[in-house]
């Protein structure tokens, strides 16, 4: 076989790190024109062992303290993503009995990077009974950029491009390369600024005629926290292209800078010149659950199931509506279509013990849990299982089992706020105040937001 094909099949392979191998070989004994080809292979091998999709990462509101522009000190509800504690719903009831993050966001079936740190501090997943399947990855700029080893063009252990003298000019001017370059500068070295001077040189070459490039520029610019100016940039490229990663992108632009309606706006648009697109009605999805209209987000996450019945965001987010509606038999269907599509994971079957729990199905809630407990990788993750295990417990009476499952969880993460409240409230009633009094101030330093905890502080007080 010869080598250079050899290379490309194990680049389609997915198997990076033997293409890169077999392209240090290439460019060690290569003609000009194969070594070419050899140097964008290794390139693209390279980029695609570190590449994160960051379309819909970090999804944080941006601080604008500049703006004196502003009238009203209180938005209109249901048209922000900010309170005066942070982050908000909207006008609609959004919660029910659902229980909320610290910052007063409901809880969702998905651990997304925007939310992943507004839950309980030091866990990975809920701190009550909501249902869970599992989290995504952080953003390009969260991963280990030095991580993967570099080669350069002679030497295996040097850099395969020095950086600091890269002229981008130079490079804009080669199409094929181009695109390869931006990509490995962007997610391999992580020099976002140099990746936008690469974006400035084709754009100038190209008279912003190409949308992937006024593409790149607005992720740039987002990346390096200036959503305002990518506004300009995507809308270019929108008018010039109607690709989905354009319209997510700018519908994230919309949600850093607190204009939730413009990004549903946004994504209601380019639906009608792409109907049926499953990645942008996720997107509404996700966006109307953010202002705190559930009912019309789990309307679109039904749609999005019609469209793509594969989609596990899909189906957990419509089974924990139905678990907090009372419904958990409903619940537990769609748990087990995400578990027949392969989903094996901790929360996952924490969640159908859960179901299985609320649903009368007592006969399955310690094996799903014993299952949860052999995936668990983390001490957040045990603690969260035990702390539900501990549901069980009460459910069946047994007030020994559960507070020594309670105590389980604290000995795992020491910062679990609920647990604390739960074991002073089985404090409580075995007539230990004092213990009780401790356990809620415990609880309400990891906590301090919880209306449980202070109403519970104020009971065990007034019974003095």
């Amino acid at each position: 076989m010869d080598i250079f094909f050899e290379a490309v099949s194990l680049y389609r392979k997915r198997k990076y790190d033997e293409c890169i191998e077999v392209c240090n070989t290439l460019l060690k004994n290569a003609t000009d024109q194969r070594l070419q080809r050899a140097w964008e292979l290794k390139m693209r091998a390279m980029t695609q062992r570190v590449y994160l999709d960051d379309i819909e990462a970090d999804d944080g509101i941006e601080a604008d303290d500049l703006d004196t522009s502003r009238l009203a000190t209180a938005p209109r509800p249901g048209t922000t993503l900010r309170t005066s504690s942070g982050l908000t719903t909207g006008a609609i009831p959004k919660t029910g009995n659902r229980p909320t993050t610290s910052a007063g966001r409901p809880l969702t079936g998905m651990a997304r990077p925007g939310t992943m740190n507004q839950t309980r501090p030091g866990s990975s997943m809920v701190s009550r009974t909501a249902p869970r399947t599992g989290s995504r990855s952080g953003t390009a700029r969260n991963i280990r950029l030095g991580s993967a080893s570099v080669f350069t063009l002679h030497d295996p252990a040097g850099p395969l491009i020095d950086v600091t003298r890269l002229n981008p000019v130079l490079f804009a001017a080669k199409k094929t390369v181009a695109p390869i370059l931006f990509s490995y500068l962007y997610y391999h070295e992580g020099d976002v600024r140099k990746a936008l001077e690469l974006c400035d040189a084709a754009t100038s070459k190209n008279s912003q005629d190409d949308w992937w490039w006024n593409m790149q520029k607005g992720r740039c610019l987002i990346t390096l926290r200036n959503p305002r100016k990518a506004e300009q940039f995507l809308r270019t490229a929108l008018t010039q292209c109607a690709h989905p990663d354009v319209v997510l992108l700018l519908a994230r632009v919309y949600v850093k800078i607190d204009q939730p309606l413009a990004a549903l706006e946004v994504c209601r648009a380019a639906l009608e010149r792409l109907p049926g697109e499953v990645s942008l009605l996720i997107q509404q999805a996700r966006i109307l659950e953010l202002v705190g209209n559930l009912p019309a987000s789990v309307r679109m996450y039904r749609l999005v199931a019609q469209f793509d019945a594969t989609s596990s965001e899909a189906l957990a987010c419509i089974a924990v509506h139905h678990f907090y509606g009372n419904q958990p038999e409903m619940a537990l269907l769609h748990y087990r279509r995400i578990l027949s599509m392969g989903v094996n994971s901790a929360e996952l079957h924490c969640n159908i013990a859960l179901c299985c729990l609320y649903g009368g199905q007592l006969d399955l809630v310690m094996p799903c849990f014993q299952r949860a407990f052999r995936l668990a990788t983390t001490t957040e993750q045990r603690a969260d299982i035990w702390y539900n295990c501990s549901f069980a417990a009460l459910t069946s009476g047994d007030f020994n089992l559960a507070r020594r499952c309670l105590r389980l969880c604290i000995s795992c993460d020491g910062s679990h706020g609920a647990a604390l409240n739960n074991l002073a409230v089985l404090a409580a009633k075995a007539g230990q105040r004092s213990k009780a009094r401790s356990y809620l101030a415990a609880a309400k330093s990891a906590l301090p937001d919880s209306s449980e905890i202070q109403y519970n502080l104020q009971h065990i007080e007034s019974a003095k």
